[in-house]
């Protein structure tokens, strides 16, 4: 992967590619797109860790899972080389109607990810779907042979729900579509451990299984089959894991790769 655009870094909320600007609200999650500013729940901060990461790599196509109000994707759009950025969200397909108050309205499409999208050149390399949960096996095979016909996959992100179930299903659906050697980032694995209240006391998410459990899983996987993964790469807030030369069956299923001496994984 290769950088196209020199990046402003002003500071950890607010930076400039090629002309545009972007704003992390990563904090509040309050805070929309429009044509003047593109919205990112990535701090600058994260964003030179992803650069820095996959700059090494080759990276002709990639999917992300979770967009938002459209910022992660317009950003490796404007600012590296990868040929086709297809990025899906379960908010709703169409425009927030006329009474929607603001707070409903961050569930409906954002019109202007679509005219950014546009005004920069960049509807053939930016793809964004909106209505798909992040486990909907066949809406994504859909888009998948849609988008990359049998080309296999260099890079998956992750950044959705962030619950157990729905990132399992989800890393079973595409993992098989990597190519040998391509990557595949789950985020915010960390949040049940994080020094936040409402995580800690349970207010939030208290009475789901936290992400770690499927980390866990990956790393029995990963010693029942060595080549399963050529590495895996913890970071305070992601983890990727290369794909190895592993043969995955369709469908692929991850408790049938772990060896685990017919016991179970307590979920935490």
């Amino acid at each position: 992967m290769k950088l196209t655009n020199e990046i402003e870094w002003i500071s950890e909320t607010n930076f400039r590619v090629g002309g545009q600007q972007f704003i992390s609200d990563l904090e509040s999650q309050q805070l929309r797109t429009s044509n003047e500013q593109v919205v990112v729940l990535k701090t600058a901060t994260m964003l030179r860790h992803y650069l820095d990461f996959f700059l090494p790599h080759s990276i002709d196509n990639m999917i992300e899972l979770g967009i938002w109000q459209g910022g992660s994707p317009l950003f490796f759009g404007l600012t590296t080389d990868i040929k086709k950025i297809v990025a899906l969200d379960q908010i709703r397909p169409d425009p927030a109607p006329a009474d929607a108050s603001p707070e409903l309205g961050m569930f409906y499409r954002n019109p202007a990810v679509i005219e950014l999208i546009e005004r920069h050149r960049l509807g053939t390399r930016v793809r964004p779907y909106f209505g798909y949960q992040q486990d909907d096996r066949a809406g994504l095979e859909t888009i998948i042979a849609d988008e990359f016909g049998d080309a296999p996959l260099d890079l998956v992100i992750d950044d959705a729900s962030h619950q157990y179930e729905q990132t399992r299903r989800s890393f079973e659906i595409l993992f098989p579509r990597l190519r040998q050697g391509g990557l595949y980032i789950i985020e915010d694995w960390q949040w049940a451990h994080m020094d936040v209240a409402a995580y800690q006391d349970g207010s939030k998410w208290g009475d789901r299984p936290a992400l770690t459990n499927f980390i866990f899983e990956l790393l029995m996987a990963y010693g029942s089959h060595s080549d399963l993964f050529w590495n895996i790469v913890v970071r305070d807030w992601f983890v990727s894991l290369q794909k190895g030369s592993f043969p995955c069956p369709e469908p692929f299923r991850i408790d049938e790769a772990i060896r685990a001496r017919g016991k179970s994984l307590w979920l935490i």
